[in-house]
């Protein structure tokens, strides 16, 4: 990673520079998905991955060799859920997809280490037990859910059997945050950090990677995806680094599958093959 700044409290506060507040976003979130799953009625369920609680998927099925867009939620590893970050089932069922959105038990009731593992049991659970059986499955993960998404194929010590990996603005070398209070609910040392970081991990094979970062972000949260994306590219894998003009942290997700913009054709593109 590039040298961090001093105040690193502030680069790690998305808020800063966000056109609103996160809880504006989180309850923005909430609503989008609500709608959406009461639009979507039979259609969309939620499906138990493990025996915990909160092991469960939030799954819209379609054909059952329909390609499969999995999205791993943010919040730091400590807020939001599967439920409040399904807004684009409806949409990716009108473009021939599944989709799925992974709930993991939250910081501080589950330590990280345990959420990666409850997300890589997902993705298996996904791909092997879940009646379906995608051409295609692409993952996508925003900010904490970035780390997530990299911990379940790039930096999973297990071959990913994932056809692409859709970044957004993720954190990828945790060691900067641990002297944060994002670490309060995380408890992590530097060891752990280094150990939970995809940037310190082995990288493995996927064919296809591609990061986005809004232009409305910190320069910390541009550096952790460009410095990523170099680290996959170093070790052969396609993978590329984008800023979208005009959004933010919280809001870049909303072009998830949005044809015409260039996040939505990247994703729907990768989906499609």
């Amino acid at each position: 990673m590039p040298t961090e700044p001093d105040d690193l409290e502030a680069e790690y506060s998305p808020s800063s520079v966000a056109k609103h507040p996160a809880p504006w976003y989180i309850d923005d979130y909430a609503r989008r998905s609500a709608a959406t799953l009461g639009s979507l009625g039979d259609r969309i369920r939620r499906e138990t991955y493990g025996p915990g609680a909160d092991e469960y998927v939030v799954l819209a099925r379609t054909e059952a060799s329909a390609p499969l867009l999995v999205f791993i939620h943010g919040g730091y590893w400590k807020a939001l859920s599967a439920d409040e970050c399904s807004m684009w089932a409806a949409d990716a069922l009108d473009l021939g997809f599944s989709f799925a959105s992974v709930n993991y038990t939250l910081a501080p009731t589950a330590t990280l280490e345990r959420i990666v593992m409850q997300c890589r049991t997902a993705m298996d659970w996904l791909i092997d037990s879940s009646g379906l059986a995608p051409t295609r499955v692409v993952v996508a993960g925003s900010s904490a859910g970035g780390h997530l998404a990299a911990m379940v194929t790039t930096a999973n010590p297990q071959p990913s059997r994932c056809s692409a990996a859709v970044l957004l603005s993720g954190v990828f070398d945790l060691r900067p945050i641990v002297p944060t209070t994002v670490n309060e609910p995380l408890g992590l040392t530097v060891p752990d950090a280094v150990r939970l970081s995809p940037a310190h991990a082995r990288v493995s094979p996927i064919p296809a990677v591609r990061a986005f970062v809004g232009d409305e972000e910190t320069a910390t949260f541009k550096a952790q995806s460009s410095a990523y994306v170099d680290k996959l590219r170093t070790a052969g894998v396609d993978a590329t680094c984008r800023t979208v003009a005009g959004r933010d942290h919280f809001d870049l997700i909303y072009d998830l599958v949005t044809p015409g913009t260039d996040l939505g054709d990247t994703t729907i593109g990768l989906l499609r093959g």
